[in-house]
């Protein structure tokens, strides 16, 4: 039987939240003191480009992927 688009949905989904969801625990072990040094800026960085790219990622979702120039120089600003 032929894998219906939502099922299809499910099982990519599921396999790359897996994926995501190691990368932050990965992300999280940077938090060790004993290991790294870092600063509040420096976490803001982080706090902050998770944050964009969550927005993003809702926006897509949302159908709102619509040109606008600028979210093209945002995006490049923050390159």
């Amino acid at each position: 039987m032929k894998e219906t688009k939502h099922e299809r949905f499910c099982r990519v989904v599921e396999k790359r939240m897996a994926e995501m969801i190691d990368c932050f625990e990965k992300l999280g072990n940077c938090s060790a003191k004993v290991s790294y040094e870092y600063t509040e800026e420096d976490l803001q960085q982080i706090y902050e480009e998770l944050d964009y790219q969550l927005t993003r990622l809702k926006e897509r979702f949302a159908g709102k992927r619509v040109f606008s120039l600028n979210a093209f120089e945002e995006d490049k600003q923050k390159k």
